[in-house]
């Protein structure tokens, strides 16, 4: 039963999510046909302008996909679970468990191809003759920033989102299955309670990194080693500490599920 509920949590929102990951993948194109045409040669005021509106826009536009997908995700869990529709689900012959973790699979597969596509996006954006040309020039002194080539710092960031993308589904979750506990408010107290579960969270990671020395003193010397030790020590805690709490985020879903359950 696990296996078609998964099936069927997939099918819910997929055009949307294939289009909106196609318009990226065609803007993306386009860009870099963009950046084939800019002279990186230009004088650096207008360069600087155009080369600002230019990341901005494409930051707003992964932005915008990559909450599109969320949307989805937090909407297919919340109609089919505690709205009318949730009276057809909860007649289906699986438990709270089960349903659960179709929806936790489902959401995990559509975050990770969610990330993926974005980054392949950037990387068609940015591999263009003109950009790589460009990045040989200062390749040298990107390394010397970053402590390591900028491939592998991009490797990284990569596995520090894709781990984390259980943990992020889960917060999602529980934001929504406490959010029902509020009738006539639900959305709101799921709006709430996803801010107050990412704010506990910040919290932890500011903690953590006060109490592990993490932050480098001002005045300090920043070398591209102690750089990117702060940068991978800060992901590495947020991303444990997201995943810690996602375990009472998890038994606090199910309970709820299973014991607290109020459709509309």
């Amino acid at each position: 039963m696990l296996g078609k509920l998964i099936k069927y949590d997939l099918k819910y929102g997929y055009k949307i999510i294939l289009i909106v990951h196609a318009v990226l993948m065609v803007a993306c194109i386009m860009g870099r046909f963009v950046l084939n045409k800019v002279d990186f040669r230009a004088p650096s005021e207008a360069l600087g302008a155009m080369l600002a509106i230019f990341i901005a826009l494409f930051a707003l536009l992964i932005a915008g996909v990559s909450f599109a997908t969320c949307a989805v995700i937090a909407v297919r869990f919340y109609r089919n679970l505690f709205t009318d529709e949730g009276y057809l689900t909860w007649t289906l012959p699986a438990t709270p468990l089960e349903h659960l973790w179709s929806k936790i699979i489902s959401g995990v597969i559509w975050y990770t191809f969610d990330i993926l596509l974005c980054y392949l996006g950037l990387l068609i954006l940015v591999t263009g003759d003109n950009v790589v040309s460009l990045y040989t020039q200062i390749a040298p002194e990107m390394t010397e920033a970053l402590g390591m080539s900028f491939s592998s710092f991009t490797l990284y960031i990569v596995l520090f989102s894709l781990f984390s993308t259980l943990a992020s589904v889960i917060m999602i979750y529980a934001s929504i299955t406490i959010g029902q506990l509020f009738p006539g408010h639900r959305i709101l107290g799921a709006i709430i309670s996803y801010f107050a579960l990412s704010f506990i969270i910040q919290i932890f990671t500011l903690v953590c990194m006060l109490l592990f020395n993490l932050f480098p003193y001002v005045g300090d010397t920043m070398t591209g080693s102690t750089a990117s030790h702060y940068l991978f020590s800060s992901l590495g805690l947020g991303v444990l500490l997201i995943t810690i709490t996602a375990i009472p985020e998890y038994f606090i879903t199910h309970y709820i599920m299973k014991k607290k359950i109020n459709l509309i």
